[in-house]
């Protein structure tokens, strides 16, 4: 642990609003040295619940701790209790627009910092926006470093963009796919303890473990994602010695970043009364990523984060291309990955690998400790009150916060109605 009281030591107050940003800021904080490290949830409608913060902070510093839930109301005051050098903004653009505009108003004031939970391509105008007041901003590979400075200077938002590894990401090198360690079989994949020696594979066996790693907002036709389980449960139906395996980020009634309009957990029922063959064999997984991320087992998204944590172990990943790779998908970035596949392949069980060039490019650079140099600059521009004042903007932040009014204090209930009328538009 870091000591405090030394002048090496970065203070650094976190505030997040959902159970992938809590993840990435616990992540992010425990991987970096020197730093004493606050962590707060601020009361939200997509505030996580036990089990999800249990789940995100599984493996950091923050492991069997209490994450205090605070108000709105209360972020001055706690800011300003644990004077921190930088306050991180790890939560949805209109929360972090709070956090910020209440954190510039402190003399002398902190850094202010902020980031995505994953991959963050395309960079779009609007989170940018609403981290207008930001010093900086952590960007997770080469090709986000170039479009967030792009962006910056597109929407007028000056910050420094930094380059860091996402910190879920463990490998030291360029990942390589794990050998096959045993034949199929049934139940359980094997235990991640006697992890197999990683070595080049050139045409990997079907898993003994697929897991689909499904994302909120895409696809968003409810056609598309039936495709996807209709392709899971081929897969199933054919490997008889084989676990299937939807992971799910949330139980019903609990809430996500980002809203599902299609649920996965519906379509996988209406296969099942509808007699698909192999649908009744598909589970529902809970709990973190990592658990099911084992020898064995392979992974399908069509654009998730967990394709590069499934990478970073050497699990066999298959990016689904029946939908094709842009922007409104998410997936662009992973056109070129030579991971990709049809879902023909993932009822075939045939998981491929990216290419090494594409990895170097793409959220494996090496770590080089950068982001913690950079972040201890800002900590001493803002013990020294030499960070700038940007009151100019502060109007205009103040503007994009009353769209951050409905989010933070109506009621679920009244949220979920609007979203389903919204939908029905």
């Amino acid at each position: 642990m870091s000591n405090p009281e030394s002048p090496e030591t970065i203070r650094i107050l976190s505030v997040s609003d959902s159970e992938s940003y809590l993840k990435w800021a616990t992540q992010l904080l425990t991987s970096l040295p020197d730093v004493d490290g606050r962590v707060v949830l601020i009361d939200n409608p997509i505030l996580p619940t036990d089990e999800q913060i249990a789940g995100a902070v599984t493996g950091t510093d923050w492991q069997h701790r209490d994450i205090p839930v605070i108000r709105r109301t209360d972020l001055a005051r706690v800011i300003a209790g644990y004077s921190p050098d930088i306050v991180l903004g790890a939560a949805t653009g209109p929360i972090v627009a709070q956090v910020f505009l209440t954190a510039h108003m402190l003399t002398p004031r902190p850094a202010l910092v902020s980031g995505l939970p994953g991959m963050g391509l395309p960079a779009r105008g609007k989170g940018m926006n609403y981290r207008r007041l930001m010093d900086a901003l952590i960007a997770h590979s080469f090709a986000e470093v170039a479009a967030y400075t792009e962006a910056s200077t597109r929407t007028r938002v000056p910050c420094e963009v930094l380059l860091a590894r996402l910190p879920m990401l463990r490998s030291t090198g360029i990942p390589q796919p794990l050998a096959e360690a045993a034949p199929p079989s049934t139940g359980p994949a094997a235990s991640s303890a006697s992890a197999p020696h990683a070595v080049s594979v050139s045409a990997p066996a079907a898993p003994r473990t697929l897991v689909f790693a499904p994302q909120a907002k895409v696809p968003a036709e409810r056609a598309d994602r039936e495709a996807i389980i209709a392709a899971l449960a081929g897969f199933a139906d054919r490997h008889d010695g084989s676990r299937t395996v939807i992971k799910m980020r949330s139980r019903p009634g609990e809430f996500e970043t980002h809203h599902e309009q299609h649920s996965y957990v519906e379509i996988l029922e209406g296969l099942c009364r509808r007699g698909v063959a192999g649908a009744d064999r598909i589970e529902l997984g809970y709990g973190p990523l990592s658990d099911f991320l084992t020898p064995g087992s392979g992974l399908v998204t069509v654009s998730s984060t967990a394709a590069l944590e499934s990478i970073d172990r050497g699990i066999p990943t298959l990016l689904v291309s029946d939908f094709g790779f842009d922007a409104g998908l998410l997936n662009e970035v992973f056109a070129a990955s030579g991971a990709t596949g049809t879902l023909a392949e993932v009822a075939a069980g045939s998981i491929g690998f990216p290419d090494p060039a594409w990895l170097a490019e793409n959220y494996f650079h090496p770590e080089d400790g950068q982001l913690r140099r950079s972040l201890g600059l800002l900590a001493t521009r803002a013990r020294t009150g030499q960070l700038p004042n940007r009151r100019s903007d502060v109007l205009r932040q103040k503007r994009m916060l009353l769209r951050a009014e409905l989010r933070t204090f109506t009621p679920g209930p009244v949220i979920s109605a609007y979203r389903k009328l919204r939908y029905q538009r």
